[in-house]
């Protein structure tokens, strides 16, 4: 199991999701040319897997076992600011077996990890808001949410290295 708070990762920016898209392009060109790296404990499929999993619950809503613990709502309310900021989420978080509903499928293939990723944010791009509250935020804003899930995004991409 590697340390992903000490694992080597790309510091990346995105303001967008066409800022994400293009990272996604360079992921890819890697992949097919053999230079593609991970650096964390998932694969680039399991990762792409795992993003496209957050932002579906953001559009469709979250699985009703998705119970957040009494101390983490409390807590919940002082992180949002620093959380929906858009900058990188922090490694190293484990996701615990109660919330597995937000592991990614295991050994995702990188096709099939990247076309749900995909088609999350062409329903993205064709103007679907996100509108469904967060188990641990509550209400938010689409502007919010995005800036949730694209910081979230930037630490999960930092660990693929296209080479």
């Amino acid at each position: 199991m590697i340390n992903t708070k000490k694992a080597a990762r790309r510091e990346l920016s995105f303001h967008c999701t066409g800022c994400l898209k293009e990272d996604l392009a360079k992921i890819e060109a890697a992949h097919r040319a053999g230079t593609l790296r991970a650096t964390g404990n998932w694969t680039p499929g399991e990762n792409f897997d795992h993003i496209a999993i957050m932002w579906e619950f953001a559009l469709d809503g979250s699985p009703p076992e998705a119970k957040v613990p009494f101390i983490i709502r409390m807590i919940a309310p002082l992180m949002k600011r620093s959380m929906t900021s858009g900058k990188t989420l922090p490694a190293g978080f484990k996701i615990p077996q109660s919330a597995s509903y937000m592991s990614p499928r295991p050994q995702c293939s990188f096709e099939d990890g990247l076309a749900r990723l995909r088609k999350v944010l062409d329903r993205l791009d064709r103007g679907e808001q996100m509108t469904h509250a967060s188990p641990a935020f509550g209400r938010m804003t689409h502007d919010e949410w995005m800036r949730l899930h694209l910081g979230h995004a930037q630490l999960h991409l930092g660990f693929l290295q296209p080479g």
